[in-house]
């Protein structure tokens, strides 16, 4: 989960003229057009974007921690690949049937749409909980980083849940500063370095995969090869992915893989947080491209990173419990990995940083959103030198979507299912209400519910946000026909009705001149030179990962013996720094002359 554009996070910029209730002394429909389109971004994006960007959202510092996480949990081998699978794939088709069509409907993002249906009262709640979720994740990735400092300070690793070094707590403060300051300022420099980072980043995932399979067969077989898939498999189920805990006792079951999967992004796909993402998208069907993210971040990710962790545990002769996730980069990628612990932990926290610092500045509206992002992140940074935060990731990110998605349940039952039942959609703007009684309600009882099975254990803890979704999506509807839906205004119910027509229109508009000013940028000749330009450069770098994987891969099917492998690993490394050298450099140089061609 890391980074996107500013202009794609958008928690508190509510829509002006979100409700008849409101007004700014414009017409209503160019209201309703400001809330709906903002200014830094009145285009509609290929499909290419999208793709790219799921790639850069979700290969990120979690999967270290979730993909090594999975083994200490006892996941059977067949269970993982089997879970991750469904899992992964639930995941996409809920953003490509639920967030991408409302979000292309309506051409909206969550917060402006949830203050419309819900109050501005309302919304102020939930960017509460979106700062207490995104800090709290920013905390954690802070962390991660900091584990890999210690190789070059020397630290002792980081188990207890509170700091045991002085050290470590210096080295956590001075890079969280780091991170304030960069996410305080803007976003959009860093976001291009976390899309620059993200192909680099899985091809490390994959190069420590390929590095640890050697040590894992000499371990099981004796052998540095497992001969075909079936061995693999058999060796897995016996050093990596073992069916039990370390304790001895039944790992979780193919379900609760699958569940953790599809609850991992569900506050963002079934929460439609990634409304502000997908209003721009060109068609309905583009939310098939998060795919790109979930079976090269998150199944190829986790897999690779559970990998790396067996792997180096038997490299360094320690036990993975005690090791974290800078041991298992360093172990099987040596100075890269500690490079790649830092970047993707870097990367992500000043992303959720930049979320929670907007958030947190439509609590304080009288206070700049630097000024505000920074004093979030000086609690952040004080709560990261705590390294528990980061053993939390993987139920953070269920809490996560118990916590938000029921919101995304109340949208989606308030766009279709009310007019569906005879009832007034946005009824309670139409009340001139400031808060929707029947949306908190909702949410109140749906969280209370999920209290009730965390407490009680009745289900798993990875399945409570289904029937939590199922839940909100059929009380809200039977609370707001309680509390107001079944009258009628149609006086203001056909002013709203002007204005999504008057949307459409602006945006059949701005689509043509979008297209038109696309055509008219191929014509031009300097700007095809320096198209071209960038594809030898991106094609370049590339190359370079492209090499670092085959150098890896060779090393894990040339089956050599042990004290070959040594020698090889040792000529890898080398090669490493120097294909990612040359990678960042080409990646880089094709991204300036891109923006300077599109300047």
């Amino acid at each position: 989960m890391t980074a996107t554009s500013s202009d794609t996070i958008a928690p508190g910029a509510a829509a002006p003229g979100a409700g008849p209730a409101q007004h700014s002394g414009q017409p209503p429909h160019k209201r309703h057009l400001a809330g709906a389109i903002p200014p830094a971004a009145r285009h509609v994006r290929e499909w290419r974007y999208f793709a790219g960007l799921f790639g850069g959202e979700h290969i990120a510092a979690t999967e270290f921690v979730i993909g090594v996480t999975f083994v200490t949990m006892g996941v059977d081998t067949m269970n993982l690949l089997v879970g991750l699978l469904i899992g992964n794939f639930m995941a996409v088709l809920s953003w490509t049937i639920v967030t991408t069509p409302i979000a292309v409907k309506t051409r909206r993002s969550l917060f402006t749409y949830l203050e419309q249906i819900a109050g501005p009262v309302f919304t102020k709640i939930y960017n509460l909980a979106i700062l207490l979720f995104y800090g709290s994740l920013a905390a954690a990735m802070i962390t991660v980083s900091s584990y890999a400092l210690r190789f070059a300070l020397g630290l002792p690793v980081q188990l207890a849940w509170y700091p045991t070094s002085v050290l470590f707590i210096v080295a956590t403060l001075v890079l969280g500063a780091v991170v304030v300051a960069v996410a305080s300022r803007g976003f959009e420099a860093m976001a291009n370095f976390a899309t620059i980072c993200a192909p680099w980043m899985l091809t490390c995932f994959i190069c420590g995969a390929a590095v640890a399979l050697p040590a894992i067969a000499l371990e099981v077989t004796g052998e540095a090869g497992f001969g075909n898939f079936d061995g693999f498999l058999a060796a897995a189920r016996e050093a990596i992915w073992t069916g039990t805990t370390l304790d001895g006792e039944p790992g979780i079951s193919v379900w609760e893989v699958a569940a953790f999967a599809w609850a991992n992004g569900a506050m963002v796909h079934l929460g439609l947080i990634d409304m502000a993402i997908f209003r721009f998208a060109k068609k309905k069907y583009y939310g098939v491209f998060s795919s790109v993210g979930m079976f090269l971040g998150h199944y190829v990710g986790w897999i690779s990173a559970g990998l790396m962790g067996a792997g180096a545990a038997i490299m360094v002769g320690k036990s993975l419990t005690a090791m974290d996730s800078a041991d298992v980069a360093w172990g099987t990628l040596g100075y890269i990995g500690i490079l790649v612990v830092i970047c993707a932990g870097w990367t992500t926290a000043n992303a959720c940083l930049y979320r929670a610092g907007l958030a947190a500045a439509t609590l304080i509206p009288n206070m700049s959103r630097q000024k505000v992002t920074a004093g979030v992140g000086v609690v952040i940074v004080i709560a990261a030198c705590f390294p528990f935060v980061a053993r939390s990731v993987m139920p953070l990110t269920v809490y996560g979507a118990i916590l938000l998605c029921p919101i995304g349940a109340i949208v989606i039952a308030e766009h279709y299912l009310l007019p569906r039942i005879g009832l007034t959609r946005y009824w309670s703007r139409y009340h001139d209400k400031s808060l929707n009684p029947a949306a908190l309600l909702t949410w109140g009882v749906a969280l209370a519910f999920a209290a009730t099975m965390v407490v009680t254990e009745w289900i798993s803890f990875y399945y409570i946000f289904l029937p939590e979704y199922a839940l909100s999506l059929l009380l809200y509807p039977a609370l707001a026909a309680m509390m107001g839906a079944r009258d009628n205004w149609p006086k203001d119910e056909a002013h709203q009705a002007e204005r999504e027509a008057a949307l459409i229109k602006f945006e059949r508009k701005r689509d043509a001149n979008a297209q038109q000013q696309a055509e008219d940028e191929e014509e031009d000749p300097s700007n095809e030179h320096t198209a071209r330009i960038a594809k030898w450069l991106l094609l370049g770098a590339v190359v370079m990962l492209l090499s670092m994987i085959g150098l890896a891969v060779q090393m894990s099917f040339s089956s050599p013996t042990a004290e070959a492998l040594v020698i090889m690993r040792s000529s890898f490394f080398f090669a490493a720094v120097t294909c990612t050298i040359g990678y960042f450099i080409l990646a880089m140089l094709a991204m300036r002359v891109t923006d300077a061609n599109e300047a």
